[in-house]
């Protein structure tokens, strides 16, 4: 199903780059302004400019932070702070964390894979997508002219050939890259041979590849082959995307954490008044601290449940009354599998329907931590706050293999990919 072949990375010098550390930055879309500034002041080199550059009020059409994004990049090269590599490699990379207290060791592998059009394909997303943060990163691609951090996505492989594969070559060979970096250690090899290139390629191109983080940037590389089809510069390597690859089928390859909702208003209803509307769907149960909450909430996971919190140290869990059927609440042609799930129960049900909030997208925060949820609405900055479990890779790949897209932030999957290790130039 999937197309991949090596490619000549660019990667840090390390007789330049002394901490490499110093200019690797987590993924554009996790970064706040205050990170922004932390990790332009970390190294002149780091990864940030290129990603993620600053604005200024002088900006123009010529003057901006793309084009200083190319300015930067053409520096680099020109100056061996960023090298090529001398031959087409396919990375192997590690990261080793701690996902509720204990140790978890994903190891996949980076490559280029052709770019196919996901209603034809079997290349799956899972998430809706918004427009303008494609148009940043449509803009920032165009003028670059790179892959500047990898997508990342699942396939499944029952016998996990292609992670024995892995695990025997970097066995072989000490680490090209070792860091920490917020607290996770990332490890990356390089593979050079092409019998083993091979073998992967023969692999993974039995599977169907599920998107699980990185949609706006996949769809913003099909919108750039488009572009460049169009100016007649098709059959490059733009043809190609960088991907990341992992087996869903090995637990400790896919961490995914809930990210929880807060909806700045209710309605024009009041406490009682949604309480009686959500306990005409929901058995609810009172709970004195959001820690006991969440415990309970999180051996909720056959039928839809939520924690919900509207101030005043009153947490209730709810869970869908047995004789309500997700098929018959939800209508339209949706999968079975995308009306099973919490999130879209919650969206199209719970706030559409029950809360009557049409316009819920444009009136909902998402956070991940419950803490962080609680005190915003002690402070008055929202009115309700709903707590959700977090989505299972079995459902994320139930719902792809459908053809479904889940609710913006259905799932955040941990650790993140950390952008600076390599980098793909057209």
């Amino acid at each position: 199903m999937a197309t991949i072949k090596p490619f000549k990375g660019l990667t840090y010098n390390r007789k330049k780059v002394l901490n490499i550390q110093s200019v690797m930055a987590p993924p554009y879309d996790v970064i706040s302004s205050k990170m922004q500034s932390h990790f332009y002041e970390l190294n002149p080199y780091n990864i940030i400019r290129l990603i993620l550059g600053k604005e200024t009020k002088k900006d123009n059409g010529k003057n901006n932070k793309y084009t200083r994004a190319r300015k930067f990049l053409d520096s680099w090269l020109k100056n061996d702070v960023v090298l090529v590599d001398k031959k087409p490699c396919i990375y192997i990379y590690q990261q080793i964390y701690l996902f509720k207290n204990k140790k978890k060791t994903r190891t996949g592998f980076i490559s280029l894979m052709k770019i196919e059009d996901p209603k034809k394909s079997g290349i799956l997303p899972h998430e809706y997508t918004l427009s303008k943060p494609k148009k940043d990163r449509f803009k920032l691609i165009k003028s670059v002219g790179a892959n500047l951090s990898p997508i990342f996505s699942l396939y499944d492989d029952k016998k996990s050939v292609i992670s024995k594969i892995l695990k025997k070559e970097k066995s072989q060979t000490s680490a090209l890259i070792d860091i920490n970096f917020e607290g996770v250690n990332h490890k990356l090899w390089k593979i050079a041979d092409p019998k083993i290139i091979n073998s992967i390629k023969a692999q993974i191109k039995k599977k169907k590849i599920f998107i699980a983080d990185g949609h706006h940037r996949y769809e913003v590389s099909l919108m750039y082959k488009k572009y460049l089809a169009k100016k007649k510069k098709s059959g490059t390597s733009s043809d190609y995307v960088m991907m990341y690859f992992t087996n869903l089928r090995e637990s400790s390859n896919v961490a995914i954490f809930a990210t929880h909702r807060l909806l700045k208003k209710s309605s024009n209803k009041n406490i009682n008044d949604i309480l009686s509307l959500l306990k005409g769907s929901f058995n609810a149960t009172l709970y004195n601290s959001s820690e006991a909450l969440i415990k309970q909430l999180s051996k909720k996971i056959n039928r839809p449940s939520y924690g919900v919190y509207m101030g005043k140290n009153k947490f209730y869990l709810i869970s869908l009354k047995k004789h309500l059927s997700t098929q018959k609440i939800i209508s339209g042609n949706k999968s079975s599998q995308w009306k099973r799930l919490d999130v879209a129960v919650l969206h199209n049900y719970v706030l559409k329907d029950l809360l009557s909030l049409k316009d819920a997208e444009n009136n909902i925060k998402y956070v991940r931590e419950p803490e962080h949820a609680v005190r915003l609405i002690n402070d008055g900055e929202y009115a309700i706050a709903f707590f959700l479990n977090p989505t299972r890779a079995k459902q994320v790949r139930d719902v792809a293999e459908k053809k479904d897209m889940m609710p913006q932030k259905s799932t955040y999957f941990y650790p993140k990919l950390l952008t600076g290790l390599t980098i793909n130039k057209f």
